[in-house]
């Protein structure tokens, strides 16, 4: 056997599990491509963004130093954020809603708002008395019109504060239950 000979079997054996190689793995191949090292695709820095719902109204407006949007789960993390979110309800005659934390967090559809580290959510007081909410965490779902929080929770009411742990909030019909450990103080 000639040497041609011999480098073609060689060259004919790397072709054939090359090949092979390509055809066992051509559906492993990522969805989508990632940023190198994990980083966020883009930046926003001092920055307000109004966010549309599915049925083209304001589902939220927000105000933040920094936004980072991680590219393989499209979900945005925020710095200090400042939500405005509209009236809730069909009508739109609800309150509007300031909502700040430490830290936010953005599902990819834009339906679920995640606040944690001293949250304050505050009504405008436009359809009833003003409100003030405070807690830890605050989960926001401005297409259902639904707050939640699995935190011990503060209610400022005129004339009542109420204190509880875990809260469901209704913002289109102003319901608020808390869950459990319930107390009420009257203040004049």
């Amino acid at each position: 056997m000639s040497w041609r000979t011999a480098v073609t079997l060689v060259l004919v054996a790397i072709a054939a599990v090359s090949g092979w190689s390509l055809w066992s793995n051509r559906g492993a191949l990522p969805e989508q491509l990632e940023a190198p090292g994990g980083r966020a695709d883009y930046v926003l820095n001092d920055f307000e963004m109004v966010a549309l719902g599915a049925d083209g109204r304001e589902s939220f407006t927000l105000r933040a130093p920094r936004l980072e949007r991680d590219p393989g789960t499209r979900t945005m993390d925020i710095a200090t954020p400042l939500f405005l979110i509209p009236p809730g309800g069909e009508s739109g005659d609800g309150d509007a809603w300031e909502v700040r934390a430490n830290t936010g967090w953005i599902s990819a559809e834009g339906d679920e708002l995640r606040l944690r580290g001293a949250v304050e959510a505050t009504s405008d007081g436009n359809a009833g008395p003003p409100v003030e909410i405070a807690t830890e965490a605050l989960n926001v779902f401005p297409e259902t019109d639904r707050v939640t929080s699995a935190e011990r929770v503060t209610i400022n009411r005129p004339g009542s504060i109420l204190r509880g742990d875990g809260l469901e909030v209704n913002l289109a019909s102003k319901q608020y239950t808390l869950q459990s450990e319930v107390h009420s103080r009257y203040v004049p």
